[in-house]
């Protein structure tokens, strides 16, 4: 751990998921409990727009979107190496081709406390890389 620890407010977190309400309410989340600071996309192409021009991160990511899976999305993000907090519902992952390279899953609905401990639990893990 010889890498200085990021001051949580300099963590960028961007989070997709294309229900406005869940989105502002994860980011009104990840504020209170200062993981860090969100940037809500409420598409796949704006998150992947997002992902190119500012270096991210966390990415939480919601599987299921009005346009489909979020299959772009997490192939940037491993491509950029981007640790990935997934958020599947009751079908889990089976539909999406291609899995987090560094990454958990959440079901949702998931409570606070769960998307809290698996976004620290992901920044730990990078936290000793």
């Amino acid at each position: 751990m010889g890498r200085k620890l990021m001051a949580l407010a300099e963590r960028d977190i961007l989070v997709l998921e294309d229900d406005i309400l869940l989105g502002q309410l994860l980011c009104n989340m990840i504020r209170m409990y200062r993981i860090g600071l969100p940037h809500l996309s409420l598409s796949e192409v704006d998150a992947c727009q997002m992902m190119r021009e500012r270096d991210f991160h966390i990415c939480f990511l919601g599987l299921r979107l009005r346009t489909g899976v979020c299959e772009r999305a997490v192939a940037l993000a491993n491509a950029k190496r981007i640790p990935t907090l997934l958020m599947a519902d009751a079908e889990g992952l089976e539909p999406l081709s291609i899995q987090p390279q560094r990454g958990l899953v959440v079901q949702k609905p998931a409570s606070e406390e769960m998307i809290r401990d698996a976004a620290a639990a992901l920044l730990m893990q990078e936290a000793v890389r």
